[in-house]
């Protein structure tokens, strides 16, 4: 089969269900975007482009570079280089397991 508009990718993001539980956030961007951690683990994944991450020593994210944030993280600034893709991923052990 043929895609229409060429190829595609993918993202699946599977937890063990009574253990973790996770959120995705479809964020589009084109300017500087502040993401805060949250009682989990939350991981950033710009899909399209590159994010720089303004910190004291900027740091680059390339396309599909993904940068891990524990719950102690503080907030991150992004700046992407154009209009962008970035996906959040948040998992969060369930209370059950915590």
């Amino acid at each position: 089969a043929t895609l229409i508009g060429g190829p595609i990718t993918d993202l699946n993001v599977m937890s063990r269900r009574g253990c973790i539980s996770h959120t995705v956030e479809r964020l589009p961007v084109s300017g500087e975007v502040e993401i805060r951690s949250t009682d989990g683990t939350t991981i950033i994944l710009p899909v399209g482009g590159g994010v720089t991450v303004l910190t004291d020593t900027a740091a680059s994210l390339g396309p599909l570079d993904a940068l891990v944030l524990d719950q102690q993280s503080q907030k991150l600034r992004l700046q992407p280089e154009g209009h962008e893709l970035i996906f959040v991923i948040r998992l969060r052990v369930t209370a059950a397991n915590g």
